[in-house]
């Protein structure tokens, strides 16, 4: 008979209160406990997720909700889960068909089929609070099934990646509802979609009404979701997600086996977590130890229009005077990936990108015909890791990228000079019309640690090489809120076009760049183009030419690495490093987890793809 969990406490600190959380009675040996990516859920009770403002990307919501497609973040390949087959377009990409999987059930026991698929874009579409409900109403002319397995969707002009909005590229997409259930709700916007209906092998058992805690059971039909018919029966026959917001006690609670998956740690939290419990694992065995395929990268923006950060040589001069190899080592401790171009070197990048464009960054030089790209960092960082008592495996290159600018103060003072700057005899740089040379770097609080560490790190260098520079940190409301109107001079940043989608076709992302979408500072803007970069024109031709192109059409590619060899020449913004994860898991009770030598999938809790992750875990029979 299988131990029981009578008491399962959760300690958690919030606003300085500690509450005690007595988990509902469930076989620890059956249960897989994680942990959600942000903390509690503010309204635990609230399952529309369609609504802006919800966060689905924590896995609580992930668990039990489902889409057509998804995107494979490691290999780049689509899968087809509630629909059968990949989109099917018409020559021109102005009509649509959606083959659904057979045979799939709400956990209400109705069937989910066309009607449910029409009704979830007609209704987002006439509900204007709905996420993506503009976007829609944009690109659908008549969206309606031709059977209850097939949808066909007319566009109103020619769209070759309407799909998706339909596809999970991380966590984001259009989740299904289920129309008898919607249908009768009046107030789509308000309606709590609670107690919420199923779409995959796992319901909601019960909650925490603080939204520390939520358990969910395996559903006694599980064949009948689309990862039982694509990867068999998930193991755990529970799952609860439980908040941690202090690494100490999430370090605590997997050293004593209470935490199988934990989302994210710091260095030196791991460090403490794997000499207290052996059987905690990451994605490398070795150093790095920490998974660093995350679909996000860091940054140090220009605001492109402001004086001088609108000349190109001034931010190339602010580039090389960037020791890269310091902000590997003070804000990353060694684990990160290094970022030259502007999309993220994931391992799938790395070969469809990264190494592709090497030899070209090699041979790269600026007007004056320097060559500032070193391809030597990874060697040194493997070299500084062994220093450090650590053994490393495997090649530098696919662990710390292909290399990254040089740091030459030297090359750096050249173009300013040419530029009308000057030093005075204390080292400190003036502006061309003589006055001391002042940069604000707006860099987050709280939300994105290593994003504000680097914002320091980048500070401390610049006033070494003679810049006055001081670090504004704003809250994520008033940092987000002075992201979107361009109110600072360098931002310490994620994302915007260094975010990844998981396949070759970034166009999605890298139309925002587009002149039309260009916004001046003072007004919000409407895409990722917060660093108010004008891009040439032949950007914009390139730009042009993708979008008539199929996402899987080869001419992506190459039309992609000439954007990628502008953004290099112009450097409107300094990429940095990939986002890392110290993703731990406990091979206690579960083993199977993903990882560098069993890299089946990414080792996402919070992400979509979750959910094909839990039937290939293995129960280790420990009671």
């Amino acid at each position: 008979m299988a131990k029981k969990v009578w008491f399962l406490s959760l300690i958690v600190v919030m606003v300085g209160v500690i509450f005690s959380q007595i988990l509902p009675t469930v076989p620890r040996n059956e249960t897989l406990i994680v942990e959600t990516s942000y903390g509690r859920i503010a309204n635990p009770n609230n399952f529309n997720i369609w609504i802006p403002g919800s966060v689905p990307s924590q896995g609580v919501h992930q668990c039990i909700t489902d889409g057509l497609w998804y995107v494979d973040p490691q290999t780049g390949e689509l899968i087809n889960a509630l629909a059968v087959e990949p989109p099917i377009y018409n020559e021109d990409f102005t009509k649509m068909t959606i083959k659904l999987r057979k045979g799939i059930y709400w956990s209400d026991n109705v069937q989910f089929t066309a009607d449910d698929v029409v009704f979830t874009i007609k209704n987002i579409m006439n509900n204007p609070g709905f996420k993506d409900s503009a976007s829609y109403k944009q690109y659908v002319k008549d969206i309606y099934k031709t059977d209850d397995f097939t949808v066909i969707v007319e566009l109103t002009k020619s769209y070759p990646r309407f799909h998706d909005f339909l596809t999970s590229l991380s966590f984001g997409t259009t989740w299904m509802q289920p129309k008898h259930i919607w249908e009768k709700v009046e107030d789509p916007l308000s309606y709590n979609f609670y107690p919420p209906v199923s779409l995959t092998p796992y319901v909601l058992e019960s909650y925490d009404t603080q939204g520390y805690w939520f358990l969910y059971k395996k559903r006694d039909d599980w064949e009948r979701t689309s990862v039982g018919q694509l990867y068999g029966e998930p193991k755990p026959t529970y799952i609860i997600f439980v908040a941690y917001p202090e690494v100490d006690r999430k370090v605590m609670a997997q050293a004593r086996h209470e935490l199988d998956m934990i989302f994210d740690l710091t260095p030196e939290g791991w460090e403490v977590l794997r000499k207290r419990n052996e059987y905690s694992v990451v994605w490398y065995k070795d150093f790095p130890w920490a998974w660093m395929d995350d679909t996000n990268a860091r940054y140090m923006g220009f605001n492109n229009e402001k004086y001088p950060f609108n000349l190109k040589d001034v931010r190339w001069a602010l580039t090389l005077a960037i020791n890269m190899e310091e902000i590997v080592q003070n804000v990353y401790n060694g684990i990160t990936r290094v970022t030259p171009l502007p999309t993220c070197p994931t391992s799938y990048y790395m070969g469809v990108y990264y190494k592709p464009l090497e030899p070209w960054l090699e041979s790269f030089t600026l007007e004056d015909g320097y060559k500032p790209f070193d391809t030597n960092i990874a060697e040194r960082i493997k070299d500084y890791a062994i220093q450090q008592g650590y053994s490393i495996s495997g090649d530098p290159e696919d662990i710390w990228g292909i290399g990254w600018w040089k740091y030459d103060p030297v090359e750096a003072e050249k173009l300013l000079i040419e530029n009308g700057f000057s030093k005075d005899k204390n080292g400190k740089w003036h502006l061309p019309n003589g006055e001391i040379w002042k940069i604000s770097i707006l860099a987050p609080s709280g939300v994105e640690p290593d994003s504000t560490r680097l914002g320091f790190s980048v500070a401390d260098q610049w006033r070494k090489f003679g810049i006055e520079v001081n670090v504004d940190t704003g809250e994520s409301g008033i940092f987000s809120t002075r992201r979107t109107i361009g109110d600072f001079d360098v931002i310490s940043a994620w994302g915007n076009m260094l975010g990844a989608l998981g396949r070759p076709d970034l166009w999605s992302r890298l139309q925002h760049y587009h002149s039309q979408f260009y916004t001046p500072s003072g007004k919000a803007t409407t895409g990722y183009n917060d660093i108010r970069w004008k891009a040439p024109a032949k950007a914009d031709k390139l730009i042009e030419a993708m979008a008539s192109l199929s996402p899987d059409d080869p001419k992506l590619v190459e039309l992609t690495k000439d954007f990628f060899k502008i953004v290099v020449e112009e450097m409107p913004l300094i990429p940095i490093a990939i986002n890392k994860k110290f993703n731990a898991n406990d091979n206690y009770y579960w083993t199977n987890y993903p990882s560098a030598d069993n890299p089946y999938m990414a080792p996402v809790s919070w992400w979509g793809e979750a959910k094909f992750m839990y039937p290939r875990l293995e129960p280790t029979g420990r009671k």
